[in-house]
């Protein structure tokens, strides 16, 4: 039998409706680091009107908000991943690595001739 690779892209979605997937975790994840989601859209090359839009889907659907708005200051405001939302990013990065360890683990054994 020919090698069988599986692929496929992972996402979680929680009772309130919140959706997170490797493209919104890695937007939190950049917010986290340059705490701007202006910033954080340039890092991603993804418009900062989709990222915004994606923020506040994203805090509106999760019990309690990921990012938050700090407005004003010499410096302008800035955006802060709060704890929930580094929460919900390690949680992404635990389901995304099963399915790695999922999809290696049977692709191997499909190759094999193991059904």
């Amino acid at each position: 039998m020919e090698t069988v690779t599986i692929k496929g892209h992972i996402w979680f979605q929680t009772e309130t409706g919140l959706r997170i997937g490797e493209g919104r975790a890695k937007l939190l994840e950049q917010i986290d680091l340059s705490g701007s989601i202006s910033e954080a859209a340039r890092q991603l090359k993804i418009p900062y009107r989709r990222a915004w839009g994606m923020v506040r889907e994203m805090n509106n659907n999760a019990k309690e908000p990921l990012v938050i708005k700090e407005v004003g200051g010499k410096d302008g405001g800035r955006s802060i991943l709060t704890q929930e939302g580094k929460k919900i990013v390690a949680l992404f990065k635990k389901v995304d690595q099963c399915f790695k360890n999922f999809s290696e683990d049977e692709s191997y054994r499909l190759s094999r001739g193991q059904e």
